[in-house]
């Protein structure tokens, strides 16, 4: 009985020990990873008076902080728009088709919330 209780005890011994190991290389590897998006952003003054993508608005919050991007005149872009092509570029997603245009509504998919219009009457 003894010897099952010792052998026991060095299993949860070997279980539990390296869950402390984990858990400091996982910090580290996430400050490294840190770091590196950090410098891989430009200076914050490069970025002055720019209308910047989401991602990279959301890695300068991070890096410098709100008021940094508000002391510099950094915004997001306004992204809400879709306008690209559609059904292998044989279409352009608009929110609304022009007169001599039909929505391809087996091609709609792509457009998010606008239409994909393409040229010539469906008829």
């Amino acid at each position: 009985m003894e010897r099952k209780s010792f052998l026991s005890a060095i299993f949860i011994v070997l279980l539990v020990s390296p869950a402390s190991i984990m858990a400091k290389t996982f910090e580290e590897v996430n400050d490294t990873r840190n770091k590196r998006q950090a410098q891989a952003l430009l200076p914050i003054a490069s970025y002055a008076g720019l209308a910047v993508s989401p991602p990279v608005f959301a890695a300068l919050v991070t890096a410098y902080g709100v008021y940094a991007l508000y002391r510099y005149n950094i915004r997001r872009e306004n992204s809400d728009h879709d306008s690209h092509s559609c059904a292998n570029n044989r279409g352009w997603c608009r929110p609304t088709c022009y007169s001599y245009e039909y929505t391809d509504w087996f091609n709609n998919d792509v457009c998010g919330s606008y239409r994909c219009c393409r040229p010539g009457r469906r008829g």
